[in-house]
């Protein structure tokens, strides 16, 4: 019985090689670990790799850095489709908001080089994002309306518990956050700096970790992460800070 179990076994892995779970293209050489990426996430819990830019497409965009002058008060209603500062909109500071229904919201810059993709929906009901000359915003959605509305470029507050919600879009430091120290509640933080070089803070327990709102985060769960004056925040989605 012992034997024939062994061979079923055997025959099993045989049949997951064949089926594709084994990979057939392997050649037998041994995988060479990224060390510096390796060492900048153990340290400071930094992604990084010659990959990245699949999941943060914006890491290969260079017009990021710094801010567009905008004044509150222009409102209008988009139906989907593709539209360029400059061009259609005026360049400037935006909020948009989806009401009652579901769609995407795509962000290009002059380069073709995709910033943000925010799906709005119940749970990112909005987004602030600028539009410099030669952005594009696509907006798609089955039967919704974008209401986008020109905003200034405000400061942030944190709530009296030191907490910043800081919702989807590109915020920078010094025009729209505080730079300082703060400890990160959500799962990512992804970041332009000023000269072009990215940062990309990733706190595994930022899924999970439930906390009083009075008392904030686990420092055990969280992330300590530094943003520096000009620094761009750049997220598809709400991301929680906590002031150190």
């Amino acid at each position: 019985m012992k034997r024939g179990f062994v061979l079923l076994m055997v025959f099993g892995l045989a049949g997951c090689g064949y089926t594709g779970i084994m990979p057939e293209t392997y050649d037998g050489e041994a995988f060479v670990k990224d060390e510096a990426a390796i060492s900048a996430y153990e340290e400071d819990k930094l992604l990084k790799g010659d990959d990245i830019a699949e999941r943060f497409p914006y890491v290969e965009s260079s017009e990021l850095a710094g801010t567009v002058d905008s004044s509150a008060g222009e409102q209008m209603t988009l139906e989907p489709g593709t539209y360029e500062a400059g061009e259609d909109l005026e360049p400037g500071r935006y909020t948009g908001v989806l009401v009652d229904t579901a769609g995407a919201i795509i962000i290009k810059d002059n380069a073709g080089v995709r910033i943000m993709e925010i799906s709005i929906g119940m749970r990112t009901p909005d987004a602030t994002f600028d539009l410099k000359p030669g952005y594009t915003l696509t907006f798609k959605s089955r039967d919704g309306e974008l209401e986008l509305s020109s905003v200034e470029n405000d400061m942030m507050e944190p709530e009296e518990t030191g907490s910043l919600m800081i919702p989807a879009g590109t915020h920078t430091a010094g025009t729209h956050i505080e730079p300082g120290t703060y400890m990160l509640a959500s799962e990512s933080l992804p970041i332009m700096g000023e000269s072009g070089e990215h940062r990309i803070y990733w706190n595994t327990a930022g899924k999970y970790q439930n906390f009083d709102p009075l008392e904030g985060p686990d420092p055990e769960l969280s992330v300590s992460v530094e943003i520096n004056p000009g620094d761009t925040i750049v997220s598809d989605y709400y991301i929680e800070l906590f002031q150190q």
